[in-house]
């Protein structure tokens, strides 16, 4: 999510609202229409993504890049997406670690390496673990559907009632905007969405429960870490891409982790995530 400099509530009328209305506006129908039509199409639409995502990254946490680092990230994360949508799970892991470990040893020069290496890795990862969720044809898009479900109702409403209703903050040194309430209102509207998903994904009600919760906590915790990022860094958007969002980063950080999470637990039990991927 986008943040200010002073914490304020945010009323309908507020332009940044009716610019993050209008941006979800233009880019909702299409990427609907990405995931239903799933594909190389869908895997294009996410390694353009990733570019630019691997791109904010560098430009945000390393102020004296070169350009070698932007390709280097840029290729890692293009790459690892391109890799996965053939299913070449072992190749992608291969070309992430590689990726990863290139950005490090070009950062190191210039001191605290590590942020590259783990962002590089971190973006690379979250992009090409959505494609292969979506890999599996039409579980493919149940496992999208009810992973991206989760997390827009999380983010949407920890947003909207965060920045409306305020109360308590949930963790200032991140985020002067995001409260306890907006929290608790993502949690139970992203479990609510898993809820709504469950018979159409074949899940009972307590399994749809037990994975929509800490997939709608990851969401709140990853959109945290960018924020925090962020303040690190001393930047107030990872980019100006998207009017009312800022960057990439900005819009799918909340995505980010969760995707991580997601395929976290079909690694570790395969066919537990709606769809069945394996």
């Amino acid at each position: 999510m986008a943040e200010t400099d002073q914490p304020r509530r945010r009323p309908p009328g507020d332009p940044v609202f009716l610019r993050r209305v209008l941006s979800a506006l233009v880019l909702g129908p299409v990427s609907l229409g990405l995931v239903i039509l799933g594909g190389h199409a869908f895997a294009i639409f996410i390694a353009a993504f990733a570019a630019a995502m691997a791109w904010e990254w560098v430009r945000m946490s390393d102020k004296s890049a070169p350009p070698r680092a932007f390709s280097i990230a840029t290729g890692t994360a293009v790459g690892a997406a391109l890799l996965a949508a053939q299913d070449a799970q072992v190749w992608t892991l291969f070309w992430i670690v590689a990726g990863s470990l290139g950005g490090l040893w070009d950062r190191w020069p210039r001191g605290r390496a590590w942020e590259t290496g783990l962002g590089i890795a971190y973006v690379a990862a979250s992009v090409a673990i959505l494609i292969s969720l979506r890999q599996n044809g039409d579980g493919g898009l149940e496992a999208i559907a009810f992973l991206l479900a989760v997390v827009w109702a999380a983010d949407t409403f920890a947003y909207l009632v965060g920045s409306w209703i305020g109360g308590p903050k949930l963790l200032p040194v991140a985020s002067p905007n995001k409260t306890w309430a907006g929290l608790v209102a993502g949690l139970c509207f992203g479990a609510g969405a898993g809820l709504f998903l469950a018979d159409w994904v074949g899940l009972s009600v307590m399994l749809a429960l037990s994975l929509a919760v800490p997939t709608a906590i990851a969401a709140v915790i990853g959109d945290l870490m960018m924020s925090l990022a962020k303040r690190r860094f001393g930047v107030k958007d990872a980019g100006s891409l998207i009017p009312g969002h800022g960057g990439v980063l900005d819009r799918v950080d909340a995505l980010m982790l969760a995707t991580v999470l997601a395929g976290a637990v079909n690694f570790a039990s395969p066919g537990l995530w709606p769809g069945g991927a394996g």
